[in-house]
């Protein structure tokens, strides 16, 4: 038998086992990058008492409702940072319907922004979800969550 081939034939389990856990390692760190980009809310978002902080790697925010959402009438939403983001987007789910998605106005500081949302359909206490996109540092940060009233 060749020097080459024996060689290869007992190095072959060897190669295997290293690349199989090589591989392993790899697509631990790729799922931690995407746990890094979830937004976490803090807290259950009740408009009425102003609390819903929502937390991500590097940013702090805070959204502040101005009334109560309610069927066709406008919901106007503040989102405050902690700091400087890159854009901003935000999209009403009234029984698993999402809305289009609306770009948030900026402030100027990239820590203060602002939109008006319009709920198209019946909205309850337990139907309604905000789905919020961030970019921050070239990447993207989602979340969703319910609204509680």
């Amino acid at each position: 038998m060749n020097k080459h081939l024996l060689i290869a034939i007992l190095m072959s389990p060897f190669l295997a086992l290293g690349g199989y856990f090589l591989a392993g390692i790899y697509s631990d760190e790729e799922k931690a990058e995407e746990l890094d980009k979830m937004l976490v809310v803090t807290d259950s978002c009740l408009p009425v008492e102003d609390r819903c902080e929502i937390l991500g790697v590097g940013m702090e925010m805070h959204l502040k409702f101005q009334a109560p959402p309610s069927y066709q009438r406008l919901l106007p939403i503040e989102l405050f940072s902690k700091t400087s983001l890159d854009d901003v987007a935000m999209s009403i789910i009234i029984d698993g319907e999402e809305a289009q998605p609306v770009k948030m106005i900026d402030s100027g500081d990239k820590k203060r922004w602002t939109i008006n949302l319009m709920p198209t359909g019946t909205v309850t206490p337990d139907n309604m979800k905000i789905r919020l996109a961030v970019s921050y540092k070239a990447a993207l940060h989602l979340a969703e969550f319910p609204i509680k009233y």
